[in-house]
């Protein structure tokens, strides 16, 4: 997944934070992540000259569950939309691990401009892919467990930043594995 499509998925979360950190009505909140949501989907639109259907599905379920929130006056449908959509990244990354080799080159081939994804590359991408999904899927469990039990700070860190700290240590992870990898293989350090 493009990181550029996350990073816009986390910005009506931030609108949300800024707002609810502002007024006392979390009505109020929610329509202004669902205006930032739409205003950011009709931005790149016109600057792409195409529509993103990841980015169209965020916003559909901002909308969505921020509409019953407020109809509801229950926050809880709107906390629990980043689980959801964190749900249908496993989804696609799962049908990713799972599919032929001949579809992922293609598939790679389409994201990387042309040029092609190395047999040996594909056993890895599947192996790192694997590990986002567990990553992705305990972040999910969080988001839920907090948007149920704690309150709308708890629910904003986990969902927000925290989706992003739950990477730190697969980051570790590749950077020692690379780090031994050139240590044994005599590449100099950089």
């Amino acid at each position: 997944m493009n990181p550029m499509v996350l990073l816009t998925q986390a910005l009506p979360l931030v609108v949300f934070i800024i707002v609810d950190s502002l007024v006392t009505d979390v009505r109020i909140s929610i329509f202004c992540a669902i205006l930032f949501a739409a205003g950011q989907l009709i931005f790149t639109g016109r600057r792409t000259h195409r529509v993103d259907w990841f980015v169209l599905l965020d916003v559909g379920l901002i909308a969505a569950l921020g509409g019953v929130s407020i109809a509801f006056q229950n926050d809880l449908f709107f906390k629990i939309k980043p689980a959801i959509i964190e749900g249908v990244t496993l989804v696609f990354m799962l049908a990713l691990i799972l599919a032929p080799s001949g579809f992922l080159t293609g598939y790679f081939g389409r994201m990387m401009q042309g040029k092609t994804l190395p047999p040996e590359a594909l056993g890895r991408m599947k192996s790192l892919l694997g590990w986002m999904c567990v990553w992705v899927a305990l972040h999910a469990g969080a988001v839920l467990y907090t948007a149920f039990f704690f309150s709308r700070r708890v629910w904003a860190f986990v969902s927000g930043p925290g989706f992003y700290l739950v990477f730190i240590p697969i980051l570790v992870m590749l950077l020692l594995k690379i780090w031994r990898s050139r240590r044994g293989s005599g590449v100099p350090h950089i």
